[in-house]
């Protein structure tokens, strides 16, 4: 599978039927099919590429169906414009429905894709955000698209080592098809001045995959202010949202830590404190906030936390007695 088609389609593979490309034409009388070998077809879809590239390098934009016997379509857009530094990618297949915008020296925009990120931001009483923002500075444009998007000349040349043919039509486009070694078919439709305008993908009998893509200059719309949230704000909503929740569970764990800590002797106090302060200390990095406080109490710790955006506050002490451990709720 093309490494570009993974992020979007790995989670549907048991996918696509076929047929959503117009077969090229069988149309063209003098039509003139070549034999090419692996290293041919390799040569040539790279030549091709090149084209493809230097087209390419003002803006592109793409489109991508797929459909399954069993899990039913999808499709995705994608838009990059290189002059203005920017991308767009909209994936909505079985089981991944994601949009993306990314910046070239800032960072990446991503839909907000889960339930309980859809629930902070509604707990944060920002229910306008669509996308969550995480910077990176050193982003670079045209390397991000070959990574996650569609990118025409990564596509032609990400698995294109297999012998096949060539079938040039008498407009002097092209048709290349190869299988891979596995249950791959391949075929890349390439217009007269070679570069690539669609191609289609199948999977033996159960998926397909057509893309289409045109090219010049393109215009990518960012999100705005109100629609967005940074990553590290939303990962602090995330740590709030089952704030009761989790620090009763929080408690519970750290009394049974400190029980085995015991190893059936009396709890000591000081291995008791030990050992929530431990449990609070890695509870908080896992959730990137510090969320829970611990606090020295007669006996053993309180441990306690507070929603900024709500005010709810939830408590908990944790006492050595003999060989128990108490928690109570405060």
């Amino acid at each position: 599978m093309l490494r570009t088609l993974r992020p979007a389609l790995l989670l549907a593979t048991a996918s696509v039927t076929a047929g959503l490309l117009t077969a090229p034409a069988a149309a063209f009388a003098a039509d003139t099919t070549t034999q090419l070998t692996a290293s041919q077809m390799s040569a040539a879809l790279k030549t091709v590429a090149g084209s493809t590239g230097a087209s390419a390098a003002k803006g592109w934009a793409g489109s991508f169906r797929m459909t399954s016997e069993r899990q039913g379509s999808g499709s995705g857009t994608f838009v990059t414009d290189p002059a203005g530094g920017r991308a767009y990618t909209r994936i909505d297949v079985p089981y991944q429905h994601e949009t993306q915008y990314a910046v070239a020296r800032k960072g990446v925009y991503t839909s907000l894709s889960t339930a309980r990120e859809k629930a902070a931001v509604k707990m944060m009483r920002r229910p306008s955000v669509k996308y969550v923002f995480a910077a990176r500075p050193s982003l670079n444009i045209t390397s991000w698209t070959r990574d996650n998007s569609a990118d025409p000349s990564t596509v032609l040349t990400d698995d294109t080592e297999y012998a096949g043919t060539k079938v040039t039509h008498t407009d002097n486009s092209a048709t290349y098809r190869f299988d891979d070694d596995d249950e791959g078919a391949y075929t890349y439709e390439v217009s007269a001045a070679g570069v690539l305008t669609s191609a289609k993908i199948s999977y033996s009998s159960y998926m397909t995959v057509a893309f289409t893509w045109r090219y010049g200059a393109q215009h990518v719309t960012l999100p705005t202010t109100a629609q967005t949230i940074g990553s590290a704000t939303l990962d602090k909503g995330l740590a709030y949202l089952d704030l009761g929740t989790d620090v009763r569970k929080l408690a519970k764990k750290s009394a049974a830590d400190v029980r085995v800590a015991a190893n059936k002797h009396t709890v000591r106090v000081s291995v008791l404190r030990k050992v929530v302060k431990r449990d609070v200390t890695r509870f908080n990095q896992d959730a990137k906030v510090k969320v829970v406080a611990v606090t020295t109490v007669t006996g053993g710790v309180r441990i306690s936390a507070r929603n900024p955006w709500t005010g709810v506050k939830v408590a908990y002490t944790i006492k050595a007695s003999g060989k128990k451990v108490v928690v109570t709720k405060k």
